[in-house]
């Protein structure tokens, strides 16, 4: 029967061999006198093959530090403890390096002399490896392998810091693919998303070590050049349209052409943030596309193209912020009856402002056009819509008349969404009885979509909605499709109509589209009605309603009695 030691002893060992751990005990000269089996395979030493052999020979450097030769148990622990606060790097039998946290023990003899050492191993390779594969995704687009948007500003704000503080040049270049929707819509997400890695990877060989190559968006990718000034930046660009030019990109049996543009900005000192400097180049690659694509443009802050697609980008966080925030305001304009010429509040066109710093109101033609061009219509178009219900609800609620006509404008965008026809069918169809809407498309827009614009129409005045064609008379096509739409309102081109009193020409144009509008059923609204001549005009040639600064300007839609 074995003694008591030894049978702890026996049970130690037990334990030892089935615990995740490397244990290694050693005596006091530094010779290994015990290893357990995760230990053996950390370190790839059998425990049969390690026992009995110096630690310097299982252990050849910790970090970039030898173990000291022939030492004693206390310079071996003092040796171990320098590597025990964190994590430390170990070279083992295969020349591999492992990433490991060691513990030192020092048992002590009766006489309390260290008598040996007991070190314990904890493999830290695969949680670091696993921290890395963390951080790389992090920092990393997962489709194409380029950087992600938010390492890309990382890098590119510490870009900024360095030319402020007088470093540089430095520049960037935005990227942006000319036939990625082209592909998308006609072979598939899956065909676009092949393509997106094939110019990936093209980037990649076109670039140096330390340019940074990142995906800024669906189609487009944005290039910084560390060290690199304007002549050269475009020198890179020019070699980039070039080669994605010689792209042949193939799937399945079709094979298209495929063209990039590219603006170049130079980083100046002068840019106040990391997005004003990343819009001139944004600009600059707009300018690109503009003027044919498969081009690249410089960016100036004195080049009126690149200033205009300037002015207009710096539309799009500011209008971002007020679609996540809320921070539009509606207002209303009276649609009066052209006889009585009174103002009742019965029939009114809801428009939206924006507030600016000051709370003065900015108008719709200030940053729509920006919201157009980088796709935010649908967006705020939803927003208004969803308001204006939300007050038609509130209005019958408190027991207020109900408007007879409240119009409100739809974007080209919306009149082909049938996710937006689903969700503007669900908020009518939920209206109070009396509450009804009337929705106002631009005549060029719905030429420009006419089967959908018909479609859209047809849909919703099943659900009691009204339609009315705004700006019409802009282009003499609009007669041609005119009975092709099933509106309920014409609105008058307001060009033809503020000089209609002293301009023959443009009273026969509003004469015109009265008279065909009346053969059709339809009723007529001028708009840019200004003055009472106009207004007089207006009577005498029939229009059934007017709008303009004449009755009135905008007012806040909530003070409407």
């Amino acid at each position: 029967m074995p003694s008591a030691p030894d049978a702890v002893n026996n049970w130690a060992k037990i334990a030892l061999g089935v615990i995740g751990e490397g244990v290694v005990s050693l005596d006091a000269t530094g010779i290994v006198d015990y290893m357990n089996p995760a230990a053996g395979r950390l370190l790839g030493w059998p425990h049969t093959t390690a026992v009995g052999l110096h630690v310097s020979r299982i252990l050849p450097s910790i970090g970039a530090r030898e173990p000291p030769a022939d030492a004693d148990a206390a310079a071996l622990s003092a040796w171990l403890h320098r590597s025990t606060d964190s994590s430390t790097t170990l070279r083992v039998r295969d020349g591999s390096l492992r990433e490991v946290q060691l513990s030192v023990a020092v048992p002590m003899d009766a006489q309390g002399a260290p008598k040996g050492l007991v070190l314990a191993l904890r493999d830290l390779s695969q949680a670091t490896q696993l921290m890395r594969e963390l951080m790389h995704r992090a920092s990393h687009d997962p489709l194409t392998g380029a950087f992600s948007r938010e390492e890309f500003q990382r890098r590119f704000k510490r870009l900024l810091g360095d030319v402020q503080a007088g470093g540089g040049p430095h520049a960037l270049c935005v990227i942006d693919l000319d036939q990625f929707k082209l592909v998308n819509e006609t072979c598939g997400h899956a065909a676009g998303d092949a393509l997106l890695k094939e110019a990936a990877t093209l980037l990649r060989t076109l670039i140096g070590e330390d340019d940074v190559l990142a995906r800024l968006g669906d189609d487009a990718f944005g290039l910084l050049l560390p060290q690199v000034g304007a002549h050269r930046a475009m020198q890179v660009a020019q070699q980039i349209v070039a080669s994605i030019e010689q792209m042949r990109f193939g799937w399945g049996e079709r094979h298209l052409a495929v063209s990039g543009s590219v603006g170049v900005a130079p980083i100046l000192a002068t840019a106040q943030s990391i997005d004003e400097a990343q819009i001139a180049a944004e600009a600059a690659c707009q300018v690109a596309k503009d003027g044919g694509r498969n081009r690249v443009h410089l960016y100036a802050p004195a080049d009126a193209d690149v200033a205009h697609r300037h002015g207009q980008m710096r539309w799009v966080p500011r209008l971002e912020a007020a679609l996540e925030l809320g921070d539009f305001q509606l207002m209303f304009q009276d649609i009066v009856s052209t006889p009585s010429g009174v103002v009742d509040g019965r029939r009114l066109e809801v428009l939206m402002c924006l507030p600016d710093a000051s709370g003065r109101l900015i108008s719709p033609g200030e940053f729509l056009p920006a919201a157009r061009r980088y796709g935010l219509m649908g967006r705020i178009d939803r927003w208004v819509v969803a308001q204006v219900c939300e007050w038609l609800h509130w209005r019958a609620g408190s027991g207020r008349a109900l408007p007879e006509l409240a119009t409100v404008n739809l974007s080209g965008s919306s009149l082909g969404d049938a996710q937006f026809r689903n969700y503007a069918e669900e908020l009518v169809r939920d209206l109070p009885v009396g509450a009804s809407l009337c929705f106002e498309i631009t005549a060029a827009e719905a030429v420009a979509n006419l089967s959908e614009a018909s479609e859209f129409i047809a849909s919703m005045q099943r659900c009691g909605c009204r339609f009315a064609l705004d700006d019409f008379g802009c282009g003499l096509s609009s007669f041609a499709y005119l009975k092709r739409l099933p509106v309920n309102y014409v609105k008058i081109d307001g060009e033809f109509v503020k000089d209609a009193a002293s301009d023959p020409v443009n009273l026969a144009m509003v004469e015109a589209i009265h008279r065909i509008s009346k053969v059709m059923g339809l009723a007529t609204i001028a708009e840019q009605v200004e003055s009472a001549d106009v207004h007089a005009r207006m009577g005498a040639v029939g229009v059934d309603y007017c709008q303009g600064y004449l009755f009135g300007g905008l007012r806040p839609l909530l003070s409407l009695p």
